[in-house]
């Protein structure tokens, strides 16, 4: 029998530049503006980690995509620019074309150093052997290779900001550099790191709106002529706000929760909740296994407090069950949606047996939800990462074929936010519409105690 031979599949690779194109290797793709100068200069003064907070248009991504091609012929190592979500950077990027040049994006940056590229994996190999690749921070964990000596979050406001948990080993470890560019969305986990790390030496902080840029010759990026035709042509004041302006106070379009999560970071009194003995501690779970498992822990009563939120990826439901438990307080019950009650059994295996809410009616639930984000306190050391999903859980967009324009719909939009928001959510509605306003009053074990004497 004659053995069949198969092709090696011969890999696609790209010549060395010839020598008079050795001044476009070591120069910058993009003409650096004097604000985005600045930022090198921090680069060139040994400043590795930088917070920028720019309008719309100023060319965050160009700039931070220049500034992986000098890096990455600098030092051989692993690149990666991460966007919200894994198919916007596709679309943005990827295969997003500089309507100036005429080019795709990553060509101009790359196309001259590559050896070879993925389009698949939004992978882009060098010529010295350094890598460069898009991602989505819903799919931090996909990093080819482990190597990484450069990041970029791109929209960071919208990331999921455990890509950076995730990432900041590998950066510490080969003495990395990172680039944070986006705008406000509210006051999220970008504007407490611009609180947070404003005054840090190792870190360069730069918060810019349209009165703070210039292009290479002096002139306004954009100006206020400009801003008034926005505002003529339809574009919400929040969004020019928050897109141009810069401003941590303007609610984010289309946002379910905004003003009641931003009464609740103003209300400092409301912060400070801690665990009462004398109520239980309800476990309140969204599940979308093995993706991810939600918890939010609810102590019910006259003033409801949430003690603590988490979320595992990638985790069994017992694994998340184990994690769960990893509390300094007890948990008397578990809490579950009717759409997962697929999981009844499975937790019934593991000797836990849920309340589970039917009470899913859009209206009910936001309504529920904004009532108790009202008058609720929380321990905000623990609550951050909850506190970030309801300020960034939006709704759906679509298309309104009648008014030929976007409208936002019932629907959330589907990203990390409602991770830990429908984790909430069911909470919220089981408590309002069902017996969970009554659970904080005192159990009655007058009837078991006469029993028990009965029987001894």
């Amino acid at each position: 029998m004659t053995k069949k031979r198969t092709r090696k599949k011969k890999r696609t690779t790209a010549s060395a530049p010839p020598a008079d194109s050795i001044q476009k290797l070591t120069g910058w793709p993009w003409p650096l503006r004097p604000y985005q100068q600045k930022v090198e200069d921090k680069f060139q003064a040994g400043i590795q980690r930088h917070l920028l907070i720019w309008h719309r248009r100023a060319g965050k991504d160009v700039f931070s995509m220049s500034k992986a091609r000098q890096e990455c012929q600098k030092r051989i190592g692993a690149y990666v620019h991460f966007f919200p979500k894994h198919i916007q950077a596709r679309r943005a990027l990827w295969q997003g074309v500089d309507p100036k040049k005429g080019q795709r994006f990553i060509d101009v940056a790359f196309g001259d150093i590559e050896a070879d590229r993925n389009n698949t994996e939004m992978f882009i190999e060098m010529m010295n052997g350094s890598t460069w690749q898009l991602l989505g921070s819903d799919n931090y964990d996909r990093v080819v290779g482990a190597n990484i000596v450069g990041a970029v979050f791109s929209e960071w406001a919208l990331c999921d900001p455990r890509a950076w948990d995730y990432i900041r080993p590998m950066i510490l470890e080969n003495n990395g550099w990172a680039i944070f560019i986006t705008t406000y969305r509210g006051r999220n986990h970008a504007w407490q790191m611009v609180q947070q790390l404003k005054d840090n030496p190792e870190w360069y902080v730069d918060v810019r709106d349209i009165h703070g840029t210039t292009d290479i010759e002096g002139n306004p990026i954009l100006t206020d002529k400009d801003m008034e035709s926005e505002r003529a042509s339809g574009m919400p004041e929040a969004i020019l706000q928050q897109e141009y302006f810069c401003n941590p106070e303007a609610v984010a379009e289309g946002s379910i929760y905004g003003k009641q999560v931003e009464r609740l970071r103003e209300d400092e009194p409301r912060h400070h909740a801690v665990w009462n003995p004398n109520k239980p501690v309800y476990a309140v779970w969204n599940f979308d296994l093995p993706i991810f498992a939600s918890c939010v822990y609810v102590q019910p009563g006259a003033v409801p407090t949430i003690l603590d939120a988490r979320t595992w990826d990638f985790v069994t439901l017992g694994e998340a069950v184990a994690e769960c438990y990893r509390q300094p307080f007890p948990i008397q019950k578990h809490l579950i949606n009717a759409y997962q009650h697929d999981l009844v059994g499975p937790m019934a295996d593991l000797d836990i047996y849920p309340d589970v809410n039917h009470r899913n009616g859009q209206f009910e639930v936001t309504s529920a939800t904004a009532s108790f984000l009202n008058s609720c306190h929380i321990n905000k050391d623990k609550c951050e990462l909850l506190l970030d999903a309801l300020a960034g859980y939006v709704r759906r967009e679509r298309f309104d074929a009648q008014t030929a324009d976007l409208v936002f719909s019932e629907n959330p939009a589907d990203s990390w936010h409602m991770q830990l928001a429908q984790a909430l959510e069911t909470w919220a509605a089981w408590d309002y519409y069902s017996q969970g306003n009554t659970w904080s009053e005192a159990p009655d074990y007058s009837t078991q105690d006469k029993i028990a004497r009965t029987i001894l």
